[in-house]
This record gives C-alpha cells, sequence and structure tokens, in this order.
C-alpha cells in the first residue's frame, strides 16, 4: 500500500509524540528505545511496541495479532501489514486508514527541524557508563532470542562482569531484558542510541551452580533462574517455524528437545521440554500469570497471531 505524501521532508511523521494519532496511536510514551502506545481500532485499544529508525517505522502488537511497517522514502510511505490469516479482514483496513491519513494530513504539518537529544545525553552519560567485558549483538532478531542468548551469556559470566546487548526491538528493553536482570539480581545500564539501545548487565556475586538435572526438569522449569541452564545445555537451534496458530503437534522433537515460542511483541513465552511425542515439562508466562505443564499448553492453543517457535538440541 503506498501513500503518496504532501510534504517537503518526511522526518516530522516519525515524531510519534507529537503525530501519533496519524497513526491511530494515543497515549504514546517514549521508552530507552522505541516506544509503547494504545492503538485505537474498531472500539478496541490494543497494546503496541513501536521501532522507529532512520525512514521507517514498526508497530506491533504485543501478542502478535499484528504489525506494520511503514518505510518512507522522498514523498512516498509504504505500508505493509503483517497479521495471520484469520485477522486479515480486520487489520487491512487498518492499514488503509493510515495511509489515508498519511496522505491527508502530511500536508498540514509544516516542516520542522527535529532536534533530538539522544546523543548529546549519551555522550554525557558514556563517561560514566559501565565498559562492557563481553558484547551480544542482537540488532535484527525478535522475541524469545533476545531473552535466551542474555540469560546464557549472564550464567557462563563472571562476577563483576558486565554483558551489553545490542537491540533494536522494543519488547526487549520494555519487558524481556529488564526482567532478566531482575531473575538474576543484576544491575542494569539503558542507552539509546539512536537506531537501537546498549542494554547493559552487571553481574553481581554468584551463588553456587550445580550442574544441570534434566531428573529435576519440573523444578527446574519453575525456577527463573534454572530455566537458563537449559539454554545453555539445548544450544543448538535446529529449526525455526514462523506460525499463526499454535498447535498441540508442534510439541514433537526427535528425542528431547526444547522448544520456545513467543509472539514478536513478547505477550507471552512458552518454554517446554519434549522427548518424541511425550510432553516432559512446559511452562508459559502470561503476564504476571505462570501456568504449568498441560494447563500452559491448553491455554496457548487458543491463542492466534503471529508467533515464533524455536526448537533448541543439546
Amino acid at each position: 500500500m503506498l501513500a503518496k505524501l504532501k510534504i517537503e521532508s518526511f522526518e516530522p511523521l516519525l515524531n510519534l509524540e507529537k503525530f501519533g494519532r496519524i497513526y491511530l496511536l494515543k497515549d504514546v510514551k517514549k521508552l530507552d528505545y522505541g516506544y509503547l502506545a494504545k492503538l485505537r481500532w474498531v472500539k478496541n485499544d490494543f497494546e503496541v511496541l513501536i521501532r522507529v529508525k532512520s525512514n521507517t517505522m514498526e508497530i506491533i502488537d504485543e501478542n502478535g495479532k499484528f504489525s506494520i511497517l511503514i518505510c518512507f522514502e522522498n514523498r512516498n510511505a509504504e505500508v505493509t501489514l503483517k497479521c495471520s490469516s484469520i485477522h486479515k479482514m480486520l487489520f487491512t483496513p487498518l492499514a488503509w486508514k493510515i495511509v489515508k491519513n498519511l496522505e491527508s494530513y502530511s500536508e498540514y504539518i509544516s516542516k520542522i527541524s527535529l532536534k533530538t537529544s539522544t546523543y548529546s545525553n549519551s555522550s554525557i552519560l558514556e563517561l560514566f557508563r559501565t565498559k562492557p567485558t563481553v558484547t551480544l549483538d542482537l540488532r535484527g532478531v525478535t522475541c524469545p532470542i533476545p531473552e535466551i542468548e542474555s540469560k546464557k551469556a549472564i550464567l557462563q559470566a563472571k562476577p563483576f562482569d558486565a554483558i551489553e546487548v545490542l537491540v533494536d526491538h522494543p519488547a526487549a528493553i520494555l519487558y524481556t531484558l529488564p526482567e532478566v536482570a531482575k531473575s538474576f539480581n543484576c544491575r542494569y545500564e539503558i542507552i539509546n542510541r539512536g537506531d537501537y539501545a546498549s542494554f547493559v548487565f552487571i553481574i553481581g556475586r554468584k551463588e553456587h551452580e550445580e550442574n544441570l538435572n534434566l531428573n529435576e526438569i519440573n523444578n527446574i522449569i519453575r525456577d527463573e533462574r534454572e530455566i537458563a541452564k537449559l539454554y545453555i545445555y539445548f544450544d543448538k537451534i535446529i529449526k525455526e517455524l514462523k506460525i499463526e496458530k499454535f498447535s498441540p503437534d508442534m510439541l514433537y522433537g526427535e528425542g528431547l528437545t526444547l522448544i520456545v515460542a513467543s509472539p514478536e511483541g513478547r505477550g507471552w513465552l512458552l518454554t517446554a521440554l519434549v522427548e518424541n511425542e511425550k510432553l516432559i515439562s512446559a511452562r508459559l508466562d502470561l503476564g504476571n500469570t505462570k501456568l504449568y505443564d498441560y494447563d500452559a499448553v491448553n491455554v496457548i492453543t487458543d491463542f492466534n497471531g503471529l508467533m515464533n517457535v524455536y526448537y533448541l538440541k543439546h
């Protein structure tokens, strides 16, 4: 879907705090990287995360119902909708509405000079920020990969190491990485780098770590720290699926397999250990709610939306 802009420069259209209503956004909140907002459509408020780069904007529903990518070039804006087939009739008109709003309102937006303080603030913070021991570049990946890789790095780090994670996904900054830091009692720092953020974990004193005992899997999967050991043991991603609906037959792996699933907006996270067709243990993190084993599986099969599913092997 192509919108013809009536403005000399598209840069003002990236200012969501001022012009968020063009994209049907309200309650826009600027994060350390990206934005959090509500998108009003068909009398419903959808919680969305937005990442803004030099000439693109992506609006992502937390639960994976849709994402809208807007690419600006000169006086054009290409609007691309991603959603499951079951939601296509609902959200295609939403994408067209954004196209019409861009065409209708762009001519009324006066040319302004956008002065971002990101780098001026960062330059001051640079004097005091922690120097990383190791850097993980996770730009361009979506949930649950930032969580998996960060937990692995923390568990393998030494006390007082500083692990820097470069991310460009708002869900990771808002939800995933702070939750990881809390689970491992890490301090953390965030610096907005413009097109991405630098998230630094500062590792504290570490308790004695025992080797992974898969016979204790039910206890492991119920403990935030112990789950990280699963990501170290099952360290090879052998398959990735992008799906619209989760079904129980996806909980299958040849031999012992760890399965991790999440929408791109990180509205929920499923961790399951299977052996062939047998479910050994499962956990669903759904906001503040934790469900286990078949309770977790039964709930997730009711979800529709864009989901990522990863299969990991030892």
